[in-house]
Formats: C-alpha cells, sequence, structure tokens
C-alpha cells in the first residue's frame, strides 16, 4: 500500500510539473538596453502651462528590448498578450546606481512616480518576437512629476549597470520563466 502512494505521489507531481509553463519555451536569444527620448517608444505627454498655452513632455527612459525564441508549439497568440506582464528585478548594484542618480528605485513599480510600460509581440510557435520594458528617468523639459536629465555621465552609469538584473516573465501572475541578464 505504502508502495502504492508513493507511486501515485510520483505520478502526480511529475503531472504537476509538466503542466506547468517553464523557461525552456521561451528562450531569450537576445538584450539591448539604451536610454531613449524617443516619444514612439516612451510616449509623450501635454502639460498646460498657463491658460492657452502646452507644453509637450517627453520622458528620457531606460529601455530595454529582449529578443524571444518561443520553442513551443503554441503560440504566444494577441489572446495571452494582456495575460503577460514582465519585470526587471535589480541586483542592489543597480538599485543604488538609479537611486543615487534619479532620487528613487525605478524598478518597484508600484512606488514609482516616474512611469514605465511594457510592450509584448504575438510569438507565433516556434518562432522569435521581441519584449519591450521601459523605467522613465528624468523629463527632457522641466516638469513636477519627473526629475531634470541627469548628466551623460550619470546616465551612461546606469546604462553600464542596467543588465545587472533578472527578467521575470508571468502569465496570469503565475512565473512562467526568469533570466539572469548579467548572462545574455
Amino acid at each position: 500500500m505504502k508502495k502504492y502512494v508513493g507511486f501515485l505521489f510520483f505520478v502526480l507531481l511529475l503531472f504537476m510539473v509538466s503542466a506547468c509553463s517553464n523557461s525552456e519555451d521561451i528562450k531569450l536569444s537576445k538584450t539591448e538596453v539604451m536610454i531613449t527620448n524617443n516619444k514612439d517608444l516612451v510616449g509623450e505627454r501635454t502639460k498646460t502651462i498657463e491658460e492657452g498655452k502646452s507644453q509637450t513632455i517627453v520622458p528620457t527612459a531606460l529601455y530595454y528590448t529582449f529578443t524571444v525564441k518561443n520553442n513551443s508549439n503554441k503560440s504566444i497568440s494577441n489572446a495571452d498578450l494582456n495575460k503577460i506582464k514582465l519585470k526587471i528585478k535589480p541586483n542592489q548594484e543597480l538599485v543604488s546606481v538609479v537611486e543615487d542618480t534619479v532620487g528613487s528605485n525605478i524598478y518597484n513599480v508600484n512606488k514609482n512616480r516616474l512611469g514605465w510600460g511594457q510592450g509584448i509581440e504575438e510569438i507565433p510557435a516556434n518562432g522569435t518576437g521581441k519584449f519591450n520594458i521601459y523605467y522613465n528617468l528624468c523629463a527632457d523639459k522641466q516638469d513636477n512629476k519627473l526629475p531634470s536629465i541627469p548628466t551623460k555621465k550619470e546616465l551612461k552609469r546606469i546604462k553600464e549597470n542596467a543588465l545587472k538584473a533578472t527578467l521575470v516573465v508571468s502569465k496570469d501572475g503565475e512565473e512562467i520563466a526568469h533570466f539572469n541578464l548579467n548572462k545574455n
């Protein structure tokens, strides 16, 4: 009887593990990082500065692009895109650099007053696509929501440390993959 229960537990455990998506289904092929104020990538907002006058504000952002290979026989379809969330988990050195430069931890999206965004392409079965995530650092013009532009040296320091982190991909709140960016 004990052997039967042990065997049943083992089979159940194998079933549960195989039912979960794993990082083998998604492989990170390439990682690119840039600091940009391209409004087509990071957006813009309009601020009223006085009656009848407005000002367009384009943030400068730390922008990650991930080329991803879908190794499964199922596509990542449009229906899946709203269920997928990307998150960068920075190491302590990266957090320190960012906090020293912009005054807060941009990666803590629940407390991030600066803003962030993500974009995910539909990826066919056994195909390749892109994931993007960005975190606003500052604004091109004076704005009370975003700090002023750091020096070129400070921005370079952020970019140099930007890959000292882990990318976490989740679907419906469940982690489906994570990638150490320092190794890519």
